[in-house]
């Protein structure tokens, strides 16, 4: 995801350049997002966290049953809350 934070860039490489495009699950996804992100770039669960965020429907489009991808930058104020492992854990039940 990328979140627009002073100081980054993330719309040409360079230092601080981050992929241009964000992407989101839903709630019911949001236990395999966090798993995808492992199998993907490797670590442990519970360095990864989850991120809430607030932005308008017409940001979106939708990538496939449950997923949706954002290319604008989302700016701080949009993040809601931070999940970690233990809260996601917590609320997949």
């Amino acid at each position: 995801m990328s979140v627009a934070l002073p100081g980054t860039n993330t719309k040409r490489p360079g230092p601080g350049w981050t992929r241009s495009e964000s992407r989101f699950a839903t709630e019911g996804k949001s236990s395999w997002a966090a798993l995808h992100v492992i199998e993907l770039h490797g670590g442990h669960i519970e360095a990864v966290i989850t991120l809430e965020v607030d932005v308008p429907r017409s940001w979106l489009r939708r990538s496939r049953k449950g997923l949706w991808y954002c290319t604008r930058d989302i700016p701080p104020e949009r993040i809601r809350r931070l999940f970690g492992f233990v809260e996601l854990a917590r609320a997949a039940g």
